[in-house]
C-alpha cells in the first residue's frame, strides 16, 4: 500500500480535553502537538473538524517510518557495525559465532548462527547476508499509537462523527 494514506480512524492522534482537542502525532522521535480550543474554533464540532484536517495534513507531510528502516539502524552498543548482527563466544574463546537476529513481528523473532570454527572469516559475511534475508520478512510501519498498528492500509476515508470523543 502506498505510504501517506491517512489512518481511517477519525480520532487517530486526536485527544479530547475539557475545552479543546489536541492533535499529537509522533514521527521518528519528533512530537508534533497542536491544540484546537472550542471557544476560538467555532465550538466542539468545528474544532474537531479543524483538528482532523490538521492531523491529516501532518500524516501526509510526515510519513511513518517502516519497521525495516528502524531495524536497520545501528545501536550505540553495537560492536559489529551492522544492525542485528553480533558476535558471541563462550568463556575461554570457545564456540565463536556470528549471529543474525531479527524481530520480524511482535512475538516472532528469527535468528541464525554461523560458527567461526566451521566458516572461518566468512561467518560474519554469512550472518550479514542472513540478516538481509530476515529484514525482507519484516513488513509494516513503526508506530506505537494504538490506532496506527498497520494502518495506512485503506484508501477509504471515513467521515468522522461530530460527537466522537477521544479515547
Amino acid at each position: 500500500m502506498p505510504r501517506g494514506i491517512p489512518n481511517p480512524n477519525p480520532m487517530y492522534g486526536i485527544y479530547g480535553y475539557d475545552d479543546y482537542w489536541s492533535v499529537d502525532i509522533r514521527r521518528d522521535k519528533v512530537r508534533m502537538v497542536k491544540a484546537f480550543y472550542f471557544n476560538t474554533n467555532g465550538g466542539r464540532r468545528a474544532a474537531l473538524k479543524k483538528a482532523q484536517v490538521y492531523r491529516d495534513q501532518l500524516v501526509r507531510e510526515h510519513l511513518p517510518v517502516l519497521k525495516r528502516e528502524i531495524a536497520q539502524r545501528v545501536r550505540r552498543d553495537n560492536k559489529s557495525g551492522v544492525a542485528g548482527v553480533y558476535f558471541r563466544e563462550e568463556p575461554g574463546g570457545k564456540n565463536q559465532m556470528w549471529i543474525a537476529a531479527t524481530r520480524v513481528e511482535p512475538g516472532k523473532s528469527i535468528s541464525k548462527a554461523f560458527s567461526v570454527g566451521r566458516y572461518g572469516r566468512a561467518a560474519r559475511e554469512l550472518a550479514i547476508a542472513e540478516r538481509q534475508k530476515q529484514l525482507e520478512q519484516m513488513t509494516g510501519y513503526a508506530s506505537r499509537h494504538p490506532g496506527d498498528g498497520s494502518t495506512f492500509t485503506s484508501m477509504v476515508r471515513r467521515k468522522s462523527s461530530p460527537t466522537a470523543t477521544a479515547a
